[in-house]
């Protein structure tokens, strides 16, 4: 939600409603335009949560829901959710619905028509810190350019950890690909040159995990 959903002022059946109890010498806005806005706010987290054991995260980009008295007041009235402003807790709430083992998640994408450019994005789950890096590599098939960014991103984190002085044993890395690209990895052959690349790099950690997160 990019903002709290108050009613639009100016639509005549909220004005005339709004009017009818300012003229009574009361606050229309906290009679009537609060009660509305919270009423669509439990709606909105109504469509995401639908039986007892759903479970998701509500984004309320306002900051009005903390700032304001009845920011306040309205969410005490929301079904029962943990609020957070920390982006941390938006990650480790998915790692454990997920119920994910990885320390870092990383993105892959092939880039453009020529099936030859690649992006990656690195997250580390704990606290949702991203990087991001785009390169080319001779790929003939887009699949093939997402393990080149899956190559490039590994070999990326490798050089951080080590440096860091740990061990690359100890962590647990999902990467996030299209279907296209997990079958790839499900299929190659073990003589193929990019594929044997790729194990020699998915090796020195403690799993690299394929999660299927785009059907292309």
């Amino acid at each position: 939600l990019d903002k709290l959903p108050f009613p639009t002022p100016g639509d005549p059946l909220h004005a005339a409603r709004m009017r009818a109890i300012d003229e009574q010498g009361r606050s229309s806005f906290e009679e009537y335009m609060i009660p509305l806005m919270t009423l669509a706010l439990k709606q909105g987290f109504g469509r995401l949560i639908r039986r007892s054991d759903d479970c998701g995260v509500v984004a309320i980009l306002d900051e009005r829901l903390t700032s304001k008295a009845y920011g306040r007041r309205s969410r005490q009235d929301l079904p029962p959710a943990r609020f957070t402003r920390e982006f941390k807790d938006v990650h480790r709430f998915y790692s454990q619905a997920l119920r994910s083992p990885a320390e870092f998640a990383l993105n892959v994408w092939s880039v453009g028509d020529d099936a030859q450019g690649w992006r990656w994005q690195l997250v580390r789950l704990f606290d949702g810190r991203a990087e991001t890096r785009s390169g080319r590599a001779e790929a003939a098939t887009p699949e093939q350019a997402e393990m080149h960014a899956a190559l490039d991103g590994l070999q990326d984190l490798q050089r951080r950890i080590r440096r860091a002085g740990q061990d690359c044993s100890r962590y647990t890395v999902e990467l996030r690909c299209s279907r296209g690209a997990a079958q790839w990895l499900a299929e190659a052959p073990a003589q193929d040159d990019l594929y044997g690349r790729w194990a020699q790099v998915a090796s020195v950690w403690q799993a690299v995990l394929p999660r299927v997160v785009r059907g292309d």
